[in-house]
């Protein structure tokens, strides 16, 4: 969830501008989260029966087919997009590539 929160002053010579964004969640660690049987992923993108997945190229080369095969399983449309990781992959070309993936997809 996130509240955000700003105020806006006059002064002498401009505006003193004073804001913030509280931004709360929860993590959920599960053991073999790829599992047919554990519908506990799947029951998150059930309701609108799709999901886009953000990831480094390496854990999509590790995880990549199960990942695929557990959507498949549930019959949840799956895009994945894939992303370098490291400093040099810290760009603004890699974030409008993400966006771009988000715009596409919905």
């Amino acid at each position: 969830m996130s509240d955000m929160s700003a105020k806006v002053e006059e002064t002498p010579k401009g505006f003193h501008v004073e804001g913030y964004e509280k931004i709360e969640y929860d993590f959920t660690f599960t053991e073999n989260i790829f599992d047919k049987t554990n519908d506990g992923l799947a029951n998150e993108f059930l309701r609108l029966n799709r999901c886009l997945a953000v990831m480094d190229t390496n854990i999509f080369n590790v995880y990549g087919q199960q990942l695929k095969d557990y959507f498949d399983h549930y019959n949840i449309e799956l895009k994945v997009h894939k992303t370098m990781i490291g400093e040099k992959a810290k760009s603004m070309e890699t974030l409008l590539s993400i966006v771009d993936s988000m715009t596409e997809f919905g």
